[in-house]
């Protein structure tokens, strides 16, 4: 309670000139820089994130302040989707009406940053839990908007509104067996990902039945949505919106994605394994973590990124963190088994989780650097015959 009190007076001068001026305040809980008291506690967990915004609610709620909106940040999926959830829940125990700012920080580049942001993002704003979205991308600010509004659009339709949410699904029981397949449709045939027919249960469902399904109606079946996009971009934004809650549950015993647009073939495959990686339902190659660039970064992040997955690409199951500079770096990716953090002008740390391990590497070395020390230490856990 000593520490609570002590924050509280800290806060004081914050809540006093954004009380005189009708300035908002955004709490952002982050999953990667919990204080000492709540890791000890709860340990580096949604319940932690949750039970942190509360503490700081109740102080500016206990000071009559109430213009506020919160935010719980995590670059991992599961982690902000329960985080959100558990805030929800205590919001609602405590009497407290706050907006909730919704996205996966660091969610990276390209179709893979897109693709972790639409399946978190959109199982939350599925069940009615979300105000407002950003989507934090490596890539220039004014990609971003573009794909938060389709996300929002591919849950909520043209109207911008959930007018029905549903229920959030219950999940599967821990280590009860499951290992979701992605299968293919050939006319009215489904296979496996040896070739061979698949005889099981087949859900096939459109997108607006995506929407509205609840309970165990994909329970142990495989999912076959049937989506009409002749955008890449739109599809796996569209799908992952729809499809993430899912798989997320652990529910479905493997995905289908058919389209009867342009986009056919491998793309439908490689998009199906991108969701199942984006809701760790299956890991099947790496996680990279990666910031949106700010004024703090000291190098071209997005051809780092782009650097640091090809010399990775070869590597399967990692979460490889590529970030913009030591100040929010380190904290921004809670989890990471490697980081690659800018260190100042050309210079780069390398970090094995939240450790630098190698500093003030010049970039140009620094992504053959990294390999070295991965390299290294799968050397050293690799037992000798």
């Amino acid at each position: 309670m000593a520490e609570l009190e002590r924050t509280r007076e800290r806060l004081m001068p914050l809540i006093k000139i954004c009380t005189e001026y009708g300035t908002a305040i955004r709490i952002g809980v982050n999953h990667g820089s919990l204080s000492d008291r709540i890791m000890t506690r709860y340990g580096n967990t949604p319940e932690g994130m949750a039970v942190s915004a509360i503490e700081f609610l109740k102080i500016f709620r206990g000071e009559g302040f109430n213009r506020i909106v919160v935010s719980m940040k995590s670059s991992d999926t599961l982690t902000m989707v329960m985080a959100n959830r558990l805030l929800v829940r205590m919001m609602i125990d405590e009497g407290m009406h706050y907006p909730i700012h919704l996205g996966i920080t660091e969610a990276g580049e390209g179709e893979d940053g897109r693709i972790i942001s639409a399946a978190g993002t959109g199982t939350l704003l599925a069940e009615g839990i979300g105000d407002t979205v950003r989507v934090s991308l490596s890539e220039p600010p004014e990609d971003e908007i573009p794909v938060a509004r389709a996300i929002i659009k591919a849950v909520a339709g043209e109207a911008c509104r959930v007018m029905n949410p549903v229920a959030s699904l219950e999940q599967r029981k821990p280590g009860e067996k499951w290992f979701p397949q992605v299968y293919t449709r050939e006319g009215e045939r489904f296979m496996d990902e040896s070739g061979e027919p698949f005889t099981g249960e087949v859900l096939t469902v459109t997108p607006s039945g995506l929407q509205t399904m609840g309970g165990r109606q994909a329970y142990d079946r495989v999912l076959n949505p049937v989506f009409n996009y002749d955008n890449p971009e739109q599809l796996a934004i569209g799908a992952a919106a729809l499809l993430g809650r899912f798989f997320i549950a652990r529910h479905p015993a493997g995905l289908c994605i058919s389209n009867s647009g342009t986009v056919q073939g491998d793309a439908l495959i490689r998009l199906a394994f991108s969701i199942l990686q984006a809701t760790e339902a299956r890991i099947t190659r790496n996680r990279y973590i990666s910031c949106p660039t700010c004024g703090r970064t000291r190098f071209n992040l997005q051809e780092a990124v782009r650097k640091v997955k090809a010399a990775t690409a070869h590597l399967t199951g990692m979460k490889i963190a590529v970030m913009g500079c030591v100040v929010n770096g380190p904290g921004e990716m809670a989890g990471a088994d490697y980081g690659y953090v800018g260190a100042g002008e050309g210079k780069v740390h390398i970090y094995r989780g939240t450790e630098a391990v190698i500093k003030n590497v010049p970039e140009a070395e620094a992504p053959g650097k990294l390999l070295e020390l991965i390299s290294s230490d799968q050397e050293r856990r690799t037992p000798v015959n």
